[in-house]
């Protein structure tokens, strides 16, 4: 039985990581732009709480480089650490 189900979360877990990267890819069209850039660090700008602020522009910074080496992947996975940090 542990086998088996063993089996079916392997089946699904490779099943869905096309989905997962097409994810990334489609995110990155809205977020990895230099638009979207200004508008974050705008939005950080206006953030009070300190360490959080100091966390968003951490990996704004991250995300900025990313976007630069072409690595939309990168890119994102900064973006969304942003996007926590900054509660959105």
């Amino acid at each position: 039985m542990l086998k088996a189900t063993l089996a079916v979360a392997f089946v699904a877990a490779i099943a869905l990581a096309p989905a997962y990267g097409q994810e990334k890819l489609d995110k990155a069209k809205e977020w990895c732009t230099d638009a979207h850039m200004q508008q974050m660090d705008d939005q950080v700008s206006k953030m009070t709480d300190t360490g959080k602020k100091k966390t968003a522009m951490k990996q704004l910074e991250k995300s900025k480089a990313e976007m630069k080496k072409g690595d939309m992947k990168g890119c994102v996975a900064h973006m969304e650490k942003a996007h926590k940090a900054m509660g959105i």
